[in-house]
This record gives structure tokens, sequence and C-alpha cells, in this order.
């Protein structure tokens, strides 16, 4: 059974657009990849980058000073987040090797969602905004698109909620939620020293998933926004939890209003959508503050429940449930059958997108991959990677 090849594949990298800094090599949002029983080593080759001088000014978090790895390679035993990487150096096709400190390789396994909450990072402050930016020595790991849960801050509103990071400063700073699904009221207070743990499984082993709510809006097609990706379709019924402190109780499902329901009339993205309730009557929605009277209570939830078919057959948008990579989430139907529970489980393997080198001190290009991007942060050039996983007769640690 040694070295025997249990699974390979490729796929396209999906850059994350970085605009200011020029015509630049940018990094590519993490990829997960199926391997049947796990794996006890897997290597990565950008085939992409293979064929192309290296470079030292690649993006990475807003910096351009990350070089471009052309391969990868791990085996159990090795610190999730971490892995070999071989590198161009400069502007030649000259090869140089390190390891990851992070944004290498990272079992994935749904089943064991415990095992996702990484180490505590020490915070010194958060801002009292509606998009929270959080002051940290270390970002290591973090990317756009990742999701962390803050604890022990003076903000105890945010505490223990996942929430997807919306920029990030290399060791000096995050920042929480997009605009777009920012919080519908600031925390309350500034928020001192506290941790932050990144959570590389954040979805529950079984979909459709309940999401804790940031706002709704008071429209005649109410817009809800979420702190994690969602993932919903249009056509999917959804009900609502909210606390007496978040206004709009009026969502909340009662006999007075004959167990109200919503159905999602549109996903605007992975983290907005909009309802069929006409909510400009109702009391505006809040998120809960640090302040007396306020907490604790229950988060504002939104839960999926069923399904409007005729609603699901008339819509132009696709009925397929994805991620925030465009992927259709594992083992999800399609249809008048989106909202059926399903078991998302698969094992695998998160190809990071990149961090320092060990030796280096820099970083460098992940094998989740890279792309060009303009000064304007248009995307092209995506880079195109082969992987292949395999078996060894002792396994690994």
């Amino acid at each position: 059974m040694d070295g025997t090849i249990i699974g390979q594949g490729s796929f396209v990298a999906s850059p994350i657009a970085a605009s200011g800094l020029g015509a630049i090599r940018t990094y590519s949002n993490p990829v997960i990849i199926k391997i049947p029983s796990g794996a006890d080593w897997v290597k990565v080759r950008n085939y992409s980058a293979y064929g192309a001088n290296g470079v030292t000014t690649a993006n990475f978090q807003g910096t351009g000073n990350a070089s471009i790895g052309v391969e990868f390679y791990w085996q159990r035993g090795m610190a999730p987040g971490t892995g070999i990487v071989v590198y161009k150096g400069a502007t030649t096709a000259a090869l140089a090797g390190d390891t990851f400190v992070s944004g290498g390789f990272t079992l994935y396994d749904p089943s064991a969602a415990g095992t996702y909450l990484g180490n505590p990072v020490a915070t010194t402050a958060t801002t009292n905004a509606t998009q929270p930016v959080v002051s940290t020595t270390n970002t290591a790991g973090l990317t756009v698109g990742s999701v962390v849960r803050m604890s022990n801050t003076a903000q105890t509103d945010i505490n223990g909620i996942d929430m997807v990071v919306s920029a990030v400063t290399a060791n000096t700073s995050f920042t929480l939620l997009f605009t777009a699904n920012a919080l519908a009221t600031a925390p309350g207070v500034i928020g001192g020293a506290g941790f932050y743990r990144i959570v590389s499984n954040f979805n529950p082993l079984f979909y459709p998933r309940r999401r804790q709510i940031t706002n709704i809006s008071q429209a005649l097609n109410a817009v809800v926004s979420t702190s994690a990706a969602h993932g919903y379709v249009a056509g999917q019924i959804v009900r609502f939890n909210i606390p007496a402190v978040s206004g709009m109780i009026q969502l909340n499902p009662t006999p007075q209003n004959n167990y109200l329901f919503a159905t999602v009339v549109t996903v605007i993205d992975a983290y907005d959508f909009t309802i069929n309730i006409d909510t400009t009557g109702f009391t505006a929605f809040t998120f809960p503050t640090s302040v007396p009277n306020q907490l604790p209570v229950t988060q504002p939830e939104v839960i999926p429940v069923g399904e409007n078919t005729a609603l699901a057959l008339l819509s132009t948008q696709p009925q397929t449930p994805i991620d925030i990579f465009g992927n259709p989430i594992n083992a999800t139907n399609s249809g008048i059958l989106s909202d059926a529970t399903v078991n998302t489980g698969f094992l695998g393997m998160i190809l990071g997108s990149g961090g320092n080198g060990t030796a280096l001190g820099t970083p460098i290009i992940g094998p989740a991959g890279s792309g060009a991007t303009s000064n304007a942060g248009v995307i092209s050039s995506p880079d195109t990677l082969y992987w292949v996983a395999g078996k060894s007769t002792y396994g690994g640690l």
C-alpha cells in the first residue's frame, strides 16, 4: 500500500482583488479538496507558476511583498496550517525552499468540527463601529473571507459570534464584516484586550444552516444580513428568533401572526438576502449592545424551515446552494429540493492562501494559488493547480 494514490485532481485559483498596488500577482481564497478515506500525504503543484519567472512583489493581505509558491507538500504529523513549500525567488526561475508558519495545509473533517477552532490570539483593542476593527500583533492565517470568533473583550455582544473578516492589515489589525452585512448598530463600547480564534470550519455538518443576524432593513422586501455565509437560495422558507432588545419582533412566529414565516426572494450575495415580508411598519432592527439590560440575550438568528415551491419555480436565480467561492455546497440538492436536509460532510484538505515562510520571514503564496490583478483590482489569469494525495503503509502521527 505504501505510496498508493487515493485521489488526484486540478482546480483553478480564486484570486482576491487588490487595488492601488499596480499590476501585480495576488493571493487566492482557500480551496477544500475531497480526499476519499483521508490521506497520509498531499502534493500540490502550481502548473501556471512553474511556467513563469518568480516575483517578490505579489499581493498578500494588501502588501506587495510576497513570493509565489510553485510546489507544496504535507504529510501527517505536520501542524495544521503548515507544510513544505518550494518557491521562485525574485524574477528568476531559481527555486528555493521553506516551510509555512500558517496558510499551508489543514485537514478537513466536518464531523470533528470542534477541532477547527484555532488557538486564542491576543487582541489589544476593538473599535466601537458597525464594522469593528480589531487590533492585534498577530494575523497569521487570516485572509479576507476568514471567519473568526471573539472572546473576553468588553464588547460582550459580539463575543462568541462567528463573523467574517473583510480586511486584514498584516500583524496590525483586521476588520469584522463587510459594508453590506455590517452590524445594524455599533457594539456600544470600545473593546479592550481580548482574544480571537480562527474558525476554519464554521459550518454545521447538516444543511440548511441557521445563521446569526447582523441587520434587517425596513423595506417592502426586507434585506436580511448574516454574520457568516448563509448558503440559501431563492424559495427557501425561514423563521426568525429576534430578542426584544433588537426590535422588529414582529418577524417572530407567534399565534397572533399565524406563526409567521418568510420566503427568500433574492440572494444578494453570500451574506445578504431579501424576504417577502414588508417591514416598513415594523420596529427598527438593532443589534444588541454591550450595555446594561441588553445582555445576556439570545442573539438574533434566522432558521430555515422549508421551501416555497411556487416561488422557487418562478425564480430566475440559480437554485443550487453555493459557498462563498461560488462552488456548490457538497451533497446539497438543486431546484425545489434545495431546502432538503443533507449531510454535507466529506474528508479532505484545506489548501491555504499562504503566509510567512519560517526562514524567509515574508509571505509566500500558498497551495490555493494566485492570479493577476490590475491597479483597479480587476482579476485575470488565475493559476491552474494540480494535486495528488496518497496513503502510506504506516500512515503518520
